[in-house]
């Protein structure tokens, strides 16, 4: 899977360039379309104790477009790749490279005044992208519902539900609070932050990210490693890192963050062999772009 890793995202870069090209829309219909474009990069150095070129290269690349059908009512259908990868800094059993690349099918709907509700299916191939089966093929869902109590506090309860992963179930809840003019604790997972608002354009903010996602690797990846029941094997692969960063909005409809801080802890899971090799914590960067228009 390592030598995929950059070729796949050349090619995701050219589909969702062009995917995210303008809708021509008649003058007979009246649907708005709403688009998202978010890019990610990340770097995550090795062990203090190593001295050695960066341990962890992560990417993310996700379009949707979102045309509203009512008032109350907006469909989600999008494309998404993702992908790690881990050169020569991991316990042998670890893989070098995950990798995703799935469609968003989905919907927002606000149910009454003060709820809203977010359906999301995200059917795909998770684990070596190269090779499309239907060992690999997988279709997590994603439910969430907000409750708005008023304009400096919303309530969310959510849950994520994959059949391969160790819980196949993982439900979720948080909650958006602006406790202060300038201060708002934003407890909306997988990214959990404190924020402050320096100006209109920037905030800075003291923030966790939690990633977690279900592969399966390649069918000959145990023979490579001398340990033959990890071929085409599952792995759940769960990370959570923490550090202070700032977001800035040069434009209405676009953002930029930047995060540093330390993965405080790394894990390849394979439940279903007892093998669970993890990594030490280790510094990291993160860059985000995103559109809104």
């Amino acid at each position: 899977m390592k030598n995929g890793f950059f070729p796949t995202l050349l090619m995701v870069s050219l589909l969702m360039a062009l995917l995210a090209m303008p809708v021509v829309v008649s003058a007979s219909e009246s649907i708005h379309v709403s688009h998202e474009i978010d890019v990610t990069l990340g770097y995550a150095g090795r062990e203090a104790a190593q001295v050695a070129p960066s341990s962890q290269l992560d990417a993310d690349l996700k379009y949707v477009a979102s045309p509203q059908v009512t008032k109350d009512l907006l469909l989600r259908f999008g494309t998404q790749w993702q992908g790690s990868s881990f050169p020569g800094s991991r316990p042998l059993a670890a893989p070098a490279t995950l990798q995703h690349a799935n469609a968003i099918l989905g919907f927002d709907y606000q149910v009454a005044e003060q709820w809203l509700m977010r359906a999301e299916l995200q059917p795909g191939f998770y684990g070596d992208v190269i090779r499309f089966d239907g060992r690999r093929f997988d279709a997590p869902l994603l439910l969430g519902v907000v409750y708005l109590v008023d304009a400096d506090l919303q309530w969310f309860f959510g849950l994520r539900a994959d059949v391969k992963s160790q819980y196949p179930v993982f439900p979720a809840a948080g909650f958006r609070y602006r406790f202060a003019d300038l201060w708002t604790l934003n407890m909306m997972f997988p990214d959990p932050r404190l924020e402050y608002d320096v100006n209109s354009r920037l905030k800075s903010y003291l923030g966790m990210g939690i990633t977690a996602g279900t592969y399966v690797v390649g069918d000959k990846y145990g023979d490579d490693r001398g340990i033959p029941k990890l071929n085409h094997a599952t792995v759940d692969f769960t990370e959570l890192r923490m550090g202070p960063g700032f977001s800035w909005k040069p434009l209405p409809y676009l953002t930029l963050e930047a995060q540093a801080g330390y993965v405080l802890y790394r894990k390849w899971d394979f439940f279903d062999q007892n093998i669970d090799p993890t990594g030490h914590p280790v510094p990291y960067l993160r860059l985000d772009c995103k559109a809104r228009f």
